[in-house]
């Protein structure tokens, strides 16, 4: 069952620095801190939604609260991805889906998919990553979808994400691998890829800057030691002449 009915909420991606993608929230390290985190049902599945980017990725983490024994050893959570801000359900093109053959030992595959007249076809390259871990009553999903990707070369079958753009999400859960089918409960979100910081844009203007500084010095110093070897050599000829 794909919710078409409109976003129930409408979110800005918030940076931070980008986590390890494997289905496993480490505190210690403080990653998903810095995320925009929201409570939303899909229709009557309470979740919590984790949303979060760096420079070249947008970051989801979705989490389901069920009672010990309650998850389904094959559920599933997708991500419909529109290639707008469209909510409407022919606009919903790419499909990033964690799917558990055995949640209770973390048994998952990620599969990205190309979305055509509601047939979900298998993209030729999968692009982004997806991980799953079920820790007592929480399923736990992490989602990396890349952000400027470039347009052909493997991703015409993606939703390809903008800074500066706001995108249709249709969070989707299921127990079964049959897609849509096997979709049975889903909501869709708005999440808006924000532009690079004008913090962050300085400090890669200040890398940039270093880089180059280094780079054109090296230059310099290989250029002022050929030289010297150059004008060496020169006397030794001048030498050997005499």
């Amino acid at each position: 069952m794909i919710n078409g009915y409109g976003a129930i909420e409408e979110i800005d991606a918030e940076f931070g620095d980008a986590p390890i993608v494997d289905g496993e929230i480490d505190d210690s390290t403080d990653e998903w801190k810095k995320a925009f985190k929201t409570h939303i049902n899909l229709t009557d599945l309470p979740i919590d939604l984790w949303v979060m980017q760096d420079n070249s990725e947008l970051f989801i983490s979705v989490q389901v609260d069920l009672a010990i024994g309650a998850h389904n050893s094959t559920e599933f959570i997708g991500l419909l991805i529109s290639n707008s801000s469209s909510e409407n359900q022919e606009d919903f093109i790419d499909a990033k889906i964690v799917q558990f053959s055995d949640i209770e030992t973390d048994q998952f595959v990620y599969l990205d998919y190309f979305i055509n007249d509601s047939s979900f076809l298998n993209d030729t390259n999968y692009h982004g990553e997806g991980a799953g871990k079920l820790d007592g009553k929480l399923s736990v999903y992490e989602f990396s979808i890349p952000i400027e990707q470039p347009i052909g070369e493997g991703y015409e079958e993606d939703a390809v994400l903008e800074y500066g753009n706001s995108y249709a999400f249709n969070i989707t859960y299921g127990k079964t691998s049959s897609y849509p089918d096997g979709i049975i409960k889903s909501e869709i979100i708005l999440i808006n890829v924000l532009e690079p910081s004008e913090e962050e844009q300085l400090l890669i203007d200040v890398i940039l800057q270093v880089l180059s500084t280094v780079v054109f010095s090296i230059i310099g110093i290989l250029s002022g030691y050929y030289i010297y070897k150059i004008f060496k050599l020169k006397e030794k000829m001048e030498r050997l002449r005499t």
